[in-house]
């Protein structure tokens, strides 16, 4: 496929981790059997993950019940500038008050603005999308530059995404397995690096490393990092393309707080 221009990246890659549950071996079946009613992820309710539990009540999972009731509970978290809390994950940390921001209603356009062109005409994968935006809570988004300008250089996401231990997603590395699944599947041009793992803020996160050639000679990185929690597969992406930018990107990490 053609990638868009280095400014466009951004919304490009958020949305390849939206549909990372979605692509995972059950994918078919539950893209074809589920019919979650479209619900804006900014409400932080996750009415969806219950219409998608109760189909599955008929499994014997009692760690699905689980997470079906502390899904009501579940919260988007606070942005301010140059901060980000969330008490549901018990997760914070600070970024520069001069980096634009995104809450959680900005990063919904820029998925939506993105998925068409990711999807193509493979109904599957439009449906593959389409269920796992109901699943995902968009929680921060956090770049030195603004998204639409011509400039590409660090940038801090926050989502997370209810999975179901009936399609096999039980550790992060579970959840990046599927991840880089889909981005091998839409034949992306990147280059994978071996899954390994490492402590963020005190907790344990399992990290999948992608680069890319940007067509001008640099590179991008992304870290992507992913824990479950409550139920939820939590992730951190940061990117960035040089020693300067990565320098950016570890004073980030190591303002990570897990309670």
């Amino acid at each position: 496929m053609t990638i868009p221009k280095k400014a466009s990246l951004f919304a490009m890659l958020i949305m390849i981790m939206l549909v990372a549950a979605a692509c995972g071996d059950k994918a078919d079946n539950t893209a074809a059997t589920e019919e979650p009613t479209p619900t804006e992820t900014t409400t932080g309710t996750d009415s969806d993950t219950a219409n998608t539990e109760e189909t599955e009540k008929t499994e014997p999972a009692s760690e699905e019940s689980k997470e079906t009731d502390n899904s009501q509970d579940v919260e988007l978290g606070t942005t301010e500038k140059g901060s980000y809390t969330n008490d549901y994950f018990g997760v914070s940390l600070k970024f520069p008050e001069a980096w634009e921001f995104q809450d959680a209603a900005g990063m919904n356009e820029l998925t939506s603005a993105s998925s068409e062109a990711i999807a193509g005409d493979d109904e599957t994968k439009k449906k593959q999308i389409e269920l796992s935006q109901t699943k995902t809570l968009n929680l921060l988004m956090a770049s030195k530059y603004p998204l639409d300008g011509g400039q590409v250089g660090p940038s801090a996401m926050a989502i997370a995404e209810k999975v179901s231990l009936l399609q096999g997603i039980r550790t992060g590395k579970d959840y990046l397995e599927a991840t880089k699944k889909f981005m091998v599947d839409s034949q992306f041009p990147y280059d994978y690096k071996e899954m390994t793992t490492e402590t963020i803020g005190g907790k344990e996160m399992d990290l999948m490393q992608i680069t890319m050639d940007a067509g001008d000679g640099s590179t991008i990185t992304q870290d992507y990092y992913s824990t479950i929690i409550e139920g939820y597969a939590f992730n951190f992406i940061f990117t960035y393309m040089d020693d300067k930018t990565k320098a950016e990107i570890d004073t980030i990490k190591k303002s990570v707080q897990f309670k």
